[in-house]
């Protein structure tokens, strides 16, 4: 008997924010802790290092913007890499997101970074609060001393770094450079050979292209090459895959078969025993490598029903080898 089930609807009341919003409040709503920090304080001009601005805790915190780090123009800054540690169960989300900026002194000094401050609404209070994070002191020992320009904030974040000549002491300015005299090469040996060599080198050209044209032209032989190829790829495969019985029978069967492909030019629909058995005789191979061979198609038949070690894996595979060798020095 089926029956249909449902429930009642639900209204949600959502309360506004009261006023008296902070001047950098962004929409942070939750309890949350708030630092700017930095992998070192003392660095040369030229090296880099990481400021990180975090906030952390329990809210919407994919829902607000995180306040920009500034600095004095001697640091370049470049734009964050936002990170989101953020995880969602029945309490809402909890977790991190931060800002991570890369900065680079250009000149010797010490610069510091501002702080900053961040707020947001807390509902089990109501009211809203604001962290402030504090000056961090970036000491520049070597490099390049500032000029007379003002250490306090720019509001462009990046500086032309400043040179004082140096970088270019390794381009060499004075040089022994003589002229050619033409008439030592015009009738030398180098001379004629340069001219010659084009020459001599198109029967070369004629030869290699009808050779290529032949090649192209040989269907059979093409196809020969292509399974002999393959048998090759297919035993190398089977290699690989000693210790997967599926994998490993269905190569050592597939480069078996394309190897009489190769040799006796026979098709996939050719291939029963007894077919190879009576066209291996005809070329000569003797009973035990023929005997060798159909056992070892018979192994792979076999491994699709029954379970194999492997140590019978590797002596099937060594048997391939051995009798493929053989069988190429009797074809």
């Amino acid at each position: 008997m089926n029956k249909t089930v449902a429930a009642n609807n639900k209204k949600i009341n959502v309360k506004p924010l009261p006023a008296g919003k902070p001047a950098d409040f962004t929409g942070a709503v939750g309890k949350f802790d708030f630092k700017v920090t930095t992998n070192k304080n003392e660095l040369n001009a030229g090296e880099s290092l990481q400021a990180k601005v975090e906030v952390r805790g329990n809210g919407n915190l994919k829902l607000f913007d995180l306040p920009e780090l500034t600095a004095p123009s001697s640091l370049e800054m470049y734009d964050p890499e936002r990170v989101e540690n953020v995880n969602t169960n029945l309490n809402g989300m909890q977790g991190s997101i931060s800002q991570t900026y890369t900065v680079v002194p250009t000149q010797k000094g010490k610069y510091p970074l501002p702080a900053l401050s961040f707020s947001y609404f807390d509902p089990s209070t109501e009211t809203y609060k604001t962290k402030t994070s504090e000056e961090i002191l970036i000491n520049v020992n070597r490099g390049p001393l500032a000029g007379n320009e003002p250490s306090g904030l720019s509001g462009v974040n990046k500086q032309a770094v400043a040179l004082d000549g140096s970088q270019f002491r390794f381009i060499k300015l004075n040089t022994n450079l003589k002229p050619i005299d033409s008439s030592d090469f015009l009738g030398s040996a180098a001379f004629w050979g340069a001219l010659m060599l084009p020459l001599a080198a198109i029967p070369l050209f004629i030869l290699f292209g009808k050779k290529r044209e032949q090649r192209a032209n040989d269907v059979r032989g093409n196809r020969m090459r292509k399974a002999d190829k393959l048998a090759r790829k297919y035993l190398s495969e089977a290699k690989r895959n000693l210790g997967d019985q599926k994998e490993f029978y269905l190569s050592l069967e597939r480069s078996m078969h394309n190897y009489l492909k190769a040799k006796l030019s026979i098709q996939t629909s050719e291939m029963s025993k007894e077919r190879i058995q009576a066209l291996l005789s005809e070329k000569g191979v003797d009973q035990e490598t023929r005997s060798e061979f159909i056992s070892l198609l018979e192994s792979c038949e076999y491994a699709r029903y029954t379970p194999a070690s492997s140590d019978t894996m590797q002596h099937d595979y060594d048997k391939a080898v051995s009798v493929i060798s053989t069988l190429d020095k009797q074809l």
